[in-house]
């Protein structure tokens, strides 16, 4: 089960770590991902016991808006491959065969492509895009 792993403020001013502990008591053989946006978050779920730790939010929230997971060639997974002992699934802005392999160098556990190949829309875009200039 993936859920926001952010230190956001949560509905009815619920607790992650409240939440957590009620799933792994309620039902102890579902994997926990945490689909976090920073350093930060990843540090937090990994002390909350999610198995898996995702950066599916990095570059898609407020306090994210305009970062890539490329920049700094992949700064964010270098760190979080340094301190982050849990599997980690790179999400989010993998739209390049070029960004799968950098990120699959890097160590992480899997990498998530996903509007680069399901969203014909989006593929279509970047030719259209290509001729216009």
């Amino acid at each position: 089960v993936a859920m926001d792993g952010t230190l956001r403020t949560r509905p009815n001013d619920e607790k992650l770590a409240d939440i957590v502990a009620t799933i792994k008591e309620e039902y102890p053989a579902i994997l926990l991902m945490a689909d976090c946006l920073n350093l930060e978050d990843a540090k937090y779920c990994e002390e909350l016991d999610f198995d898996i730790i995702a950066t599916t939010l990095h570059g898609y929230t407020a306090e994210t808006k305009g970062q890539d997971i490329a920049d700094n060639d992949f700064a964010l997974i270098d760190e979080m491959t340094k301190v982050i002992h849990k599997p980690i699934i790179v999400e989010g802005n993998i739209d390049t065969p070029q960004k799968l392999a950098a990120v699959m160098k890097k160590g992480v556990w899997s990498v998530v492509v996903g509007s680069a190949i399901t969203r014909p829309q989006l593929i279509t875009k970047k030719f259209v895009t290509a001729l216009e200039s």
